[in-house]
């Protein structure tokens, strides 16, 4: 058994990337941390400890991070007051309830049975699970880096001892999703990104350009997870009503994209990928239209280390085939 932590902010498409590892019958999730990203950090756990429910397993989840690093965080629920706020250029960052919903989950009413969670902060987990099992710890991350520079920062050897992270973050073509540069996680917290992507963590990134690109569903792909008549399947689907109608309304389709699921299907199976490139990535920590860009270096102009496994190509084929096994 591979055994994984996965870092979260959980909203609906982290829920579905959750789910994945934990139906996968050859990964031992040890624990979840959860980060502030899509919505606030009590929020997110909440939603962490629905979808596990929703697996019917016992996983402990873990309170990290409540903000970024050097950053204030505020909530906003309107699409057009965060298309404002990031043209403003304001160093404030923001959750991205406009596109998951003010829960994160749809709105639909997700719930736990149980608010019951581990009592260690996260941060403090991913050190001594990471020590007390070295070399054996695939890391997945799924928001923004706040939690793993954290860690790093109080335990730099954890880098050399984590066998791979797979982040979930940036682009490997240059396009955004909240500035015309820059994807959500990296955006909301880059100087943590920063810490991350310059440690000696072995890093594979699977930006947002494979989710737009590969990892789009339309009524098709929504048709064959409904077909399945699962309750993993449904859920996955209902808890994108925001998204979707978000979808229809700016740009006139039916459907959702699914980052986060698709770099988890990478991390469980590395089949998925079909082009990669070793490369130097930074990150831009600094104010204005570029915060949060990954600059990926393809021609070593820069002569560093290149520290990072960057996805350019994943096949649609495998992803769905993966997500549809998994969700029955």
């Amino acid at each position: 058994m591979k055994k994984f932590i996965i870092d979260a902010d959980t909203g609906s498409d982290d829920a579905v990337a959750i789910l994945l590892a934990l139906q996968h019958p050859d990964i031992d999730v040890l624990g979840i941390t959860v980060v502030s990203g899509n919505v606030p950090l009590k929020q997110g756990v909440i939603n962490t400890l629905a979808t596990v429910e929703q697996a019917e397993q016992e996983i402990k989840v873990y309170l990290g991070a409540d903000k970024p690093l050097a950053r204030e965080y505020i909530e906003i629920h309107n699409l057009t007051e965060f298309t404002n706020h990031v043209k403003s250029l304001s160093s404030i960052s923001a959750s991205a309830q406009s596109v998951h919903g003010v829960d994160g989950m749809g709105d639909i009413g997700v719930i736990p049975k149980s608010y019951k969670h581990g009592e260690k902060n996260a941060v403090d987990y991913i050190v001594d699970t990471v020590n007390q099992n070295p070399n054996e710890i695939t890391l997945v991350t799924l928001g923004p880096l706040t939690n793993i520079a954290l860690a790093l920062q109080k335990d730099s050897s954890i880098a050399e001892k984590i066998k791979h992270c797979y982040v979930m973050g940036g682009t490997s073509d240059g396009s955004g999703n909240v500035s015309a540069a820059a994807e959500f996680n990296i955006w909301v917290d880059p100087e943590a990104a920063k810490i991350v992507f310059d440690s000696e963590l072995q890093i594979t990134m699977v930006g947002w350009d494979n989710s737009y690109k590969y990892a789009m569903l339309k009524e098709r792909e929504i048709s064959q997870i409904r077909e399945l008549n699962s309750k993993l399947g449904n859920f996955s689907v209902d808890i994108q009503k925001v998204l979707i109608d978000l979808t229809k309304e700016w740009y006139d389709f039916y459907g959702f994209d699914l980052p986060d699921p698709i770099t988890m299907a990478i991390a469980l199976e590395n089949s998925i990928i079909e082009e990669s490139q070793d490369c130097h990535v930074i990150v831009d920590t600094r104010d204005g239209i570029t915060r949060g860009q990954t600059i990926v270096d393809y021609f070593d102009v820069e002569g560093k280390n290149q520290n990072v496994r960057v996805v350019t190509k994943s096949s649609n084929k495998k992803f769905m085939s993966l997500l549809l096994d998994l969700l029955r």
